[in-house]
């Protein structure tokens, strides 16, 4: 049977996002009322569990490690804002290339919009976004130009601390045996879950117009939220870029001897990552090739292409000779 909610795993969310996700559909069941929605029953034991995790993140928040992380957090606002203004100083150089690199970084900013009025969670993947976006090798070359490596490093640095010490701050909280926040956390997403399901039910025996606005909304929130969480995934497992200086290593191919027809080469490929063991590509999984050149006698040029979790080209050449 179809889904008329959209469903995603809202247990994943961390618990300001949770939280946040539930005081938001709270307040949309708040303002179009449980019992004109039909789920005054299931509401009714929802909303005092709610109420229990809500206090549970108070108690969190008052964590010893929360001065620390508000520390962290103002000091990544201003390595941003500095790094904004320093951009928009270099608008105005006297030469002509720092203008051009800035022009170039300024594009970029603006894609991101404001991102100190962002929600914790929402800036946190943002600043990650803007680094990854700015350490592409045909932009980190504008950010060089400009000098501002290490603004864009101390930025990363202090907003990675931020994660971290959030990270710690629940890892302290799952540890205390007050108000067991994970077991809150579940008992609120199975009563929800209830919820959910008797909506849907609703619609299914009254018609597709029963509480139709109230779900339109319920999806838009639904929907911001999954999207997060994919966000969130992506940073976990960020797709590797192929083209990225010294990461991908493409060994030396011998001299080939001509034969009259395309040299199909397969040149071995590996990637490295910092504090993990290299890596070795697999063809037709990690990455997929295309050649130039590689027919007649002189140097061809072979051009490795990321798939999967890879992305990004990286090239190489070998010599054909008789």
């Amino acid at each position: 049977m179809d889904t008329i909610i959209i469903r995603f795993r809202y247990e994943n969310l961390r618990n300001e996002a949770h939280v946040e996700f539930h005081t938001n559909t709270n307040s949309l069941i708040e303002r179009f009322t449980a019992a004109a929605l039909g789920i005054a029953s299931p509401y009714a034991v929802y909303k005092p569990l709610f109420d229990e995790e809500v206090d549970a993140l108070d108690q969190i928040r008052k964590s010893v490690l929360t001065p620390v992380v508000g520390e962290y957090e103002q000091k990544r606002d201003r390595l941003l804002r500095g790094f904004e203004e320093d951009v928009k100083a270099h608008l105005n150089h006297y030469d002509d290339t720092q203008r051009e690199a800035a022009r170039k970084i300024e594009v970029i900013l603006e894609h991101y919009g404001n991102i100190t009025d962002k929600p914790y969670v929402e800036e946190t993947a943002a600043i990650e976004d803007l680094n990854r976006e700015l350490t592409k090798p045909e932009n980190y070359a504008q950010v060089s130009k400009l000098g501002l490596e290490g603004w864009l490093e101390q930025l990363v640095y202090a907003n990675r601390k931020v994660e971290e010490l959030m990270m710690q701050r629940n890892q302290e909280w799952a540890q205390r045996p007050d108000l067991h926040m994970r077991t809150i956390r579940r008992q609120v997403d199975k009563e929800f879950r209830v919820i959910i399901d008797l909506l849907e039910s609703l619609v299914r025996v009254n018609g597709t117009d029963t509480n139709k606005d109230f779900i339109a909304e319920l999806n838009r929130l639904m929907k911001y939220y999954k999207d997060m969480l994919a966000q969130e995934a992506g940073r976990r497992h960020p797709v590797k870029d192929l083209g990225a200086v010294d990461h991908c290593v493409i060994e030396p191919i011998d001299v080939q001897l001509y034969t009259g027809k395309p040299l199909m080469v397969v040149p071995r490929v590996h990637y490295r990552t910092e504090g993990k063991p290299t890596a070795e590509l697999i063809l037709g999984k990690d990455f997929d090739v295309t050649y130039k050149n590689n027919t007649d006698v002189g140097m061809a040029e072979v051009t490795v292409h990321g798939k999967g979790k890879y992305q990004g080209t990286k090239s190489t050449t070998f010599m054909i000779t008789r």
